[in-house]
């Protein structure tokens, strides 16, 4: 891969030795920029995260007061959100974010997104259409971005709070 970019890189530095219309070789220049740029972005991986299971929770010390996003269907928690920091299960590790601190408050301290080394989270509260919501039990979306800003995993489910 980054041989072909050095390599794309040396023609085109070779077919800029004539004189062109300075309009066309900005257009031209935008061009080859933006080929090098997708050529050089990493392929999309998706993520299918893992219930966190009771063993986690107790192991971890996770049963604290914030708020846990189950996944419709599933009975353990997808992600735990906590007051300072929250927590994903991605293949066999436990993965810990960080709260934004900017982001919205939910119940039980916890924010509406935590941010991660090489990902975020958002979570965000869905329409109610009569479930019975409240402050601390309500439908939501869970969207896990990478690094490069695009969707690796989204999901619907409940979330669930707790002080």
């Amino acid at each position: 891969m980054q041989k072909a970019v050095i390599g794309l890189a040396v023609l085109l530095s070779l077919a800029g030795c004539g004189e062109k219309d300075p309009s066309t070789q900005a257009v031209e220049d935008a061009r080859d920029v933006a080929m090098v740029e997708r050529m050089s972005r990493e392929p999309l991986k998706p993520l299918e995260p893992l219930p966190i299971t009771r063993q986690d929770i107790t192991r971890y010390g996770l049963d604290k007061p914030g708020c846990s996003f189950r996944k419709q269907g599933q009975g353990d928690p997808l992600f735990i959100a906590g007051k300072d920091d929250g927590y994903l299960h991605v293949g066999g590790d436990l993965k810990r974010f960080a709260a934004k601190s900017e982001s919205a408050d939910l119940a039980g301290g916890a924010r509406s997104t935590y941010v991660g080394l090489s990902s975020w989270i958002d979570l965000v509260r869905q329409p109610d259409a009569g479930t019975g919501s409240d402050d601390m039990n309500w439908p939501a979306r869970i969207v896990i971005h990478d690094a490069q800003e695009r969707v690796a995993f989204m999901a619907d489910g409940r979330m669930t709070c707790r002080t």
